[in-house]
């Protein structure tokens, strides 16, 4: 079955009257603007099942925030009925509960930063069994200077610039990620200077060694960072030779070796094994938080949640039990504000469904609902005219009608004239003409009547099998079905068993 705005083509003979051979059932069609007006009738009953399920999500809503915010309320008792102990212990369950939620935020922020970190750090991404590693060897050695801790000033200075400094931002850049995620991968260490005494020429002088090692993916990685590192080295050499003592350093030499790594494999599992801990407190604080719900009397621990985010933290003695119950600084729109937003949702989620009902019983109802939906179904059946739809209907279907074509602004009497002319028009050249259909034979009779045609008015084939019998006796046959009555399914029957009898069907009459 097709969809589309308008039926198809009418398949005429010369004379006008349809070609039964050359129907095809695939050219029907569902007309999608008939489709919108048949909803569009319904829009009362539709904003009415919108209206009550938003009503009713509404009153819920805002029935369990009162009952929520009474039962979470420390500063005053629920009722004269609630005893000092039961007081109190209620108290300590908001307290407790007020404290997992603390614990809650934290942890989730510790989670978020950690998957972050698991996702974008460059020692997450290395290979433990095919690690990279570059280690340099870079000599200090303390000019004719005996000066205690000079060395180890030095290579502090030279440690604190290479582990913290802004050197590595531009290739962190470069490489989509942050310079810590490259720092955390360097490793300083050295040896203090008067464990090793050169003298030369009667001078004396100290040296001392500072290890750099750099871990990675790949070497690549390593080399550009080795090479950034040993920059920043000798760029501080220039300051620090001056700043703190006199000084020289020689870079005795880099080692590049690729490893298997069981530290760097124990450090990812490590990172893995605090996520997964981290995402069962969380897990352990949802399941304390639902049981203490359960105590209190409230659905869930949602409940609790919500009013924690609109209700600050208050300092509660319970030495002090209040005695008063109607004084509550509760705000009102805090309690409406969720019944606002939940009737919303259910005033749309309202419309939506029973409009979606509407829909398909249009789209796969058993009975013709309006004139548009008979035409486009059965494409090939000539239209000889529409009365106007039965029974009391109010301004807004009417003039939805209309642009249906359900229905004209012409009065009732001049319609059933234009039917009844046109009618004569097309059978003009039948002397015996057929009217049957499968709708109430009683209502069809009274149309027949009202429009004063001519022909035999003999309803429905299948109560009545000489019907069918008698078709080839006729020179043509006009179709009466009626709106919500005659079944698709008969009609598609009835076509196909009169078009076996060989008598052309003229057209058909809506009523």
């Amino acid at each position: 079955m097709k969809l589309n705005n308008e039926s198809g083509d009418i398949n005429l003979r010369k004379e006008g009257s349809v070609l039964m051979s050359e129907r095809d059932e695939n050219d029907a069609r569902i007309s999608l603007k008939d489709l919108l007006y048949s909803v569009v009738k319904k829009a009362g009953i539709i904003l009415l099942a919108g209206i009550v399920l938003g009503g009713a999500l509404f009153s819920y809503k805002v029935i369990q925030r009162v009952k929520t915010n009474d039962v979470l309320d420390a500063t005053t008792r629920l009722s004269e009925s609630e005893t000092d102990v039961q007081y109190q212990l209620r108290v300590q369950n908001i307290e407790r509960a007020r404290d997992i939620n603390d614990a809650i935020y934290r942890v989730n922020d510790q989670l978020d930063h950690l998957r972050i970190y698991l996702s974008d750090s460059i020692f997450m991404q290395i290979d433990a069994e095919n690690e990279s590693q570059a280690t340099a060897q870079i000599v200090l050695s303390l000019e004719n200077n005996d000066m205690n801790g000079l060395d180890t000033a030095l290579f502090s200075a030279y440690e604190r610039e290479i582990k913290s400094g802004n050197y590595l931002n531009d290739y962190a850049n470069r490489l989509g990620t942050k310079p810590d995620y490259i720092k955390e991968l360097i490793t300083f260490t050295y040896a203090p200077a008067n464990s090793t005494i050169i003298s030369m020429d009667k001078d004396v002088d100290r040296a001392g060694s500072m290890y750099i090692s750099i871990l990675g993916p790949d070497r690549e990685f390593t080399n550009e960072t080795m090479n950034l590192v040993i920059a920043e080295i000798q760029r501080l050499y220039d300051d620090l030779n001056t700043s703190v003592a006199p000084h020289s350093i020689a870079v005795i030499g880099v080692q590049e070796i690729v490893k298997i790594d069981s530290t760097t494999r124990d450090g990812q599992a490590n990172q893995t094994g605090r996520l997964e801990t981290l995402q069962k407190q969380i897990v352990s604080y949802n399941d304390s938080l639902d049981k203490i719900a359960a105590e209190l009397g409230l659905e869930n621990k949602q409940e609790i949640l919500s009013y924690f985010e609109t209700h600050p933290r208050i300092v509660v003695e319970t030495d002090e039990i209040p005695t008063q119950t109607s004084e509550k600084d509760i705000s009102r729109f805090t309690m409406l504000k969720p019944g606002i937003k939940w009737g919303a949702i259910g005033f749309v989620a309202g419309v939506f469904l029973l409009a979606f009902v509407f829909v398909l019983q249009y789209i796969f109802g058993k009975k013709i609902t309006s004139q548009a939906q008979f035409f486009s179904l059965f494409p090939y059946i000539r239209k000889i005219g529409v009365l106007k739809p039965a029974g009391k209907r109010y301004k807004f279907v009417s003039c939805i009608d209309v642009k249906s074509d359900d229905d004209s602004k012409m009065t009732k009497e001049n319609t059933l004239k234009l039917i009844s002319a046109n009618y004569s028009n097309v059978t003009k050249d039948c002397s015996k003409v057929l009217i049957t259909g499968v709708g109430d034979s009683k209502v069809m009779g009274e149309a027949v009547k009202s429009l004063g045609i001519k022909g035999d008015y003999k309803p429905n084939m299948f109560n009545d099998p000489d019907v069918l019998k008698s078709v080839p006796d006729y020179d043509g046959i006009v179709l009466i079905e009626q709106r919500k009555v005659s079944a698709i399914k008969d009609i598609k029957n009835e076509i196909e068993l009169i078009s076996n009898g060989g008598t052309e069907i003229i057209g058909a009459i809506i009523i």
